[in-house]
């Protein structure tokens, strides 16, 4: 018998490198959100919640006794008589800041206007109603003029008015803001 020796080692193949990995930027990933499709998920949600809320309280008034249903309506009622007293009271408050802005003395129409004229179907304030209406009074009322004290006491004849825009530079000079925004506004409002 032959000494012989065979080789038990096996060949292995050599082993493939990994490819190299893609260069790091500070660009996005490629899958970017689509906002508007997250927005429709998003509201189709809020729709549901309140359609189960809405069913939910009908299911709890139906499950209330006379009484319970007495209170809760006597809350409701007392609620939006609440809100309606207090959204009169923002209308009248402003008219009287659009009667301002316009130069409409609106102390001598208090008592004539319903501020409630000034509230929409929600409730809330209408703006375009109070313009339309002050831009009425505007060309019917007389405006605002410098106060006299009724009679001539012989001093110096006062000076015209200054204009907004001196008005208003004096007043940033003694840092009124309130006398600043106030100006501002009514500069806003003449322009219109």
């Amino acid at each position: 018998m032959s000494d012989t020796t065979v080789n038990t080692e096996e060949s292995t193949p050599p082993t493939p490198q990994p490819p190299p990995a893609p260069p790091v930027t500070d660009a996005p990933a490629a899958e970017e959100t689509d906002w508007k499709a997250e927005a429709r998920k998003w509201e189709k949600l809020a729709k549901q919640n309140n359609k189960a809320a809405s069913e939910l309280e009908k299911v709890q008034k139906a499950a209330m006794s006379e009484q319970e249903k007495a209170v809760a309506e006597a809350e409701t009622r007392g609620r939006t008589a609440a809100a309606t007293e207090y959204s009169v009271r923002l209308a009248a408050a402003e008219f009287r800041a659009a009667c301002a802005a316009k130069g409409v003395d609106s102390d001598a129409l208090a008592d004539l206007v319903d501020a409630s004229r000034f509230l929409g179907d929600d409730g809330n304030v209408d703006d375009t109603a109070i313009t339309a209406a002050v831009d009425k009074l505007a060309k019917l009322a007389p405006s605002r003029g410098p106060g006299r004290s009724g009679g001539d006491f012989g001093g110096a004849p006062t000076p015209p008015p200054a204009s907004l825009d001196e008005q208003i530079a004096e007043a940033q000079k003694n840092r009124d803001v309130k006398r600043v925004i106030s100006l501002k506004r009514q500069r806003a409002a003449s322009s219109t």
